[in-house]
């Protein structure tokens, strides 16, 4: 997060949503999914089985990029975000790949041929890649990862899950800097509002309907998952609450769009209406997208939650570091947690190193490259004029409303 963070016009209340989205997916990781991906790790004192939490930070994305876009050049504006987002995840993509190949080879018991070749990037002596449910990494998945490639093929690895966020934010990213720099035309409440029901509605019937959801060609694959179309309703749903704080919107309108973003987000999670084998919690996922969508609406309209101010520093701080901790949480703490069971840690006693953890790694991410690769990559190289001011809105002078909008924070990490 920037040096802003201390001013006085920051709301408490979306570094507080920030947080707790991503606590939610640490404990829903750590307590629910890494029991699945590996078994033997089962013994946590409860489960975390709702999977909510990065969908709001993608809802609080979409909203942002509405607040901060407006803002002097739009292609500067996206080098930004690249320069904060981009950095810790290739640092975090070649760690992770690191230690995922020793650490599965050596719960594995296999080794490597001679060389340094082989043994960075080669497949394991007997040419095994899962031997148990710790896969060794190969070079390929390297630059699969480091090209964010994931999504365009079924068969690709993903070194860790939470890496879906980044390649769909950058596109987003993208695509906003594209539209507002090359179509003033498209400001309009009438244009944006059928953007928003685009981005929840076209994703369905492409999916649903015009491919089909159980359509087993890989190009398939790569139309639903290399775009992020089962991910769209969320950016949808974070652009109508911008619209709505500023009066653009109205109530009864919000609560439609809002409802069919829980609904594609059912829909896109459970395609075949049934709970899942990997994420039985059907309706705690679907519940608590809701509400975190309810939260979302009370900080981007309401008051600021005052009521936190005495909590300020910790919140604020765990949401600056928030991109770090979700970039290394996940398959380097189901490492840890292998090797903390290993020298005879239970459930209980695992729980709380492993958070501990990924809050030390995050932060040790946040200000060893975020913070230094942002501040390098977008120094200005020459006396950059002063920032020209955005109007509040984005639609003609006659038809201009105030809102009671938030004041602005950062979008980088996680978000």
């Amino acid at each position: 997060m920037p040096s802003s963070a201390k001013s006085p016009s920051r709301r408490i209340s979306w570094d507080a949503i920030r947080v707790v989205s991503v606590v939610s997916v640490m404990l829903g990781h750590i307590t629910h999914q890494g029991p699945l991906a590996h078994t033997e790790l089962d013994n946590y004192p409860f489960k975390v089985t709702g999977q909510f939490g990065a969908a709001a930070l993608m809802v609080i994305s979409g909203f942002f990029v509405c607040q901060t876009v407006r803002r002097g050049d739009s292609g500067r504006w996206l080098w930004k975000k690249i320069s904060r987002l981009l950095p810790p995840y290739l640092i975090a993509v070649v760690l992770t790949y690191v230690v995922m190949r020793f650490a599965g080879a050596a719960f594995n018991h296999q080794s490597f041929d001679s060389g340094w070749f082989d043994t960075l990037f080669g497949p394991t002596s007997d040419h095994v890649a899962w031997a148990s449910s710790w896969y060794v990494p190969v070079g390929q998945d390297l630059l699969v990862n480091l090209f964010m490639a994931q999504g365009w093929n079924q068969y690709f690895i993903w070194l860790d899950g939470s890496y879906w966020t980044l390649p769909v934010q950058l596109m987003v990213f993208a695509a906003a800097a594209a539209l507002w720099a090359g179509t003033p035309w498209f400001r309009s409440n009438r244009s944006i509002r059928l953007l928003v029901w685009g981005l929840i509605l076209i994703p369905l019937f492409v999916r649903f309907w015009v491919i089909g959801v159980t359509n087993p060609a890989p190009w398939a694959y790569g139309v639903v998952f290399g775009f992020g179309l089962h991910r769209m309703h969320v950016f949808a749903a974070g652009i109508a609450i911008w619209l709505w704080s500023r009066s653009r919107l109205s109530g009864r309108h919000l609560a439609f769009l809002l409802a069919a973003a829980v609904w594609a987000q059912d829909l896109h999670l459970y395609p075949d209406g049934v709970p899942l084998p990997t994420d039985p919690a059907r309706m705690p996922s679907d519940i608590g997208f809701a509400v975190m969508l309810v939260a979302i609406c009370a900080a981007a309209k309401g008051p600021d939650w005052t009521f936190l101010r005495p909590l300020a520093r910790p919140i604020t701080w765990l949401a600056g570091i928030s991109y770090g901790v979700y970039l290394l949480h996940q398959e380097l703490g189901y490492i840890l947690a292998r090797v903390l069971q290993d020298a005879g840690f239970d459930g209980w006693a695992r729980l709380p190193v492993l958070l501990g953890a990924a809050i030390l790694g995050g932060w040790l991410l946040t200000v060893l490259v975020e913070r230094p690769a942002h501040r390098w990559l977008t120094q200005p190289r020459r006396a950059a004029p002063a920032p020209r001011t955005p109007p509040d809105d984005l639609v003609p002078d006659g038809s201009r409303t105030s809102g009671n909008g938030p004041a602005p924070v950062s979008v980088g990490g996680s978000s």
